[in-house]
C-alpha cells in the first residue's frame, strides 16, 4: 500500500522537511464526531474536512495534519459545566424548531478547545515555522474559534496587509505564521443556494445534517450517507421521525429535501468547495512569498 506523501503521519523526517520546502503549508481540519440524522455516519464533519485537505495539497503542497476531532459544540464556546449540564439535560425530541440532544456526539469546552488550537498554532509557528497555515474547521465553532484566536493575537500585534486576490478574508497572522480559516460553507454557499433553487427548497436553508451536508459526504464515499435508517418503521429514530416536507423555520431536514441527493449534486458541491479552497490558498501563498 503506497503512502500518501502530504499526510504528516506517513512522512519520515527527511521527507518532511522535503515536502515543506516545496511548499510551506500546513492544512489542518478540525470538527467534532456528530449526530446529522439518522442516515449519517458520525464523521460527516471530520471526514469532509480533511479530504478537502487532502485534495487541496494534491494541488497546492503541503502537508495535512492529522485529523484534531476537537471542537465546540455551539457558537458560544461552552464552559466544561456547560457542557457537562447538556448531558443532564439531554431530552430525546421530535421537536423541529428547537435544539436537539448532541448523543453519540462529542464535543468538548471552548476553553479546551481554546487551548488545544492555540498550542498547535504555537508548535507550527514557533517550531515548524510553516509559513501558511489553513486550518478548515468543517463544524463551524471550530473554524470561528481559530479566527478569534487569530484575531486576538493580531489586536495585540497589529499588522497591516491586505489581501485583494483572496475571496476568503478570514487571514490573520499568528507568530509570523499566515493563518487562513475555512468553514463548511465558506466556497460551496452559492452553488448550494443554486442546487437549492433549481431543486426547489429555500435558498437559505443551511439545516444541519441537511441535503448540502449529506451531499458533501457522499462525494466523497456513497456509503457515507445511508437514507435506509431514516426509515421510522424499521429503524429507531434518536431523536423523533423527519417530516416528509419542510416546514417554517426547520432546524432539521425533511425527508423529501434529502431524497433529492444525486451523484451529479454531490459532484458539483465537492468540487466548487475544493477548487474554491485551492485558488485562495494558491492566491494567499503567492502573497506570501
Amino acid at each position: 500500500m503506497s503512502r500518501n506523501m502530504h499526510k504528516y503521519e506517513e512522512l519520515t523526517p527527511y521527507e518532511f522537511d522535503r515536502e515543506k520546502e516545496k511548499a510551506s503549508i500546513i492544512y489542518i481540519a478540525a470538527s467534532p464526531v456528530e449526530y446529522h440524522e439518522e442516515g449519517a455516519v458520525l464523521g460527516f464533519d471530520t471526514i469532509k474536512g480533511y479530504e478537502w485537505c487532502l485534495e487541496a495539497a494534491e494541488k497546492t503542497g503541503g502537508i495535512v495534519f492529522p485529523v484534531l476531532p476537537v471542537a465546540p459544540e455551539k457558537w458560544t464556546y461552552m464552559t466544561k459545566e456547560e457542557l457537562l449540564q447538556s448531558y443532564k439535560d439531554l431530552k430525546f425530541s421530535d421537536t423541529l424548531t428547537e435544539r436537539v440532544g448532541i448523543y453519540p456526539s462529542i464535543f468538548f469546552s471552548g476553553e479546551t478547545c481554546r487551548r488545544v488550537y492555540t498550542e498547535l498554532l504555537e508548535a507550527l509557528s514557533l517550531e515548524m515555522k510553516f509559513k501558511l497555515c489553513v486550518f478548515v474547521g468543517s463544524h463551524g465553532p471550530a473554524g470561528a474559534l481559530v479566527s478569534d484566536i487569530v484575531k486576538e493575537f493580531n489586536e495585540k500585534n497589529p499588522v497591516n496587509e491586505t489581501f485583494d486576490d483572496v475571496k476568503n478574508k478570514n487571514i490573520g497572522i499568528f507568530n509570523g505564521m499566515y493563518v487562513m480559516s475555512v468553514r463548511s460553507i465558506t466556497y460551496c454557499n452559492e452553488t448550494k443556494r443554486k442546487l437549492y433553487r433549481e431543486n426547489g427548497i429555500r435558498e437559505n436553508s443551511s439545516v444541519h445534517g441537511g441535503l448540502w451536508e449529506a451531499a458533501l459526504n457522499y462525494a466523497i464515499n456513497p456509503e457515507y450517507f445511508q437514507p435506509q435508517y431514516l426509515d421510522e418503521t424499521k429503524y429507531p429514530q434518536h431523536y423523533g421521525s423527519l417530516p416528509e416536507t419542510e416546514e417554517t423555520e426547520m432546524l432539521r431536514p425533511s425527508k423529501s429535501e434529502l431524497r433529492k441527493l444525486t451523484p451529479e449534486f454531490a459532484k458539483e458541491i465537492h468540487e466548487a468547495t475544493v477548487n474554491g479552497l485551492v485558488q485562495d490558498v494558491t492566491a494567499l501563498y503567492k502573497h506570501i512569498k
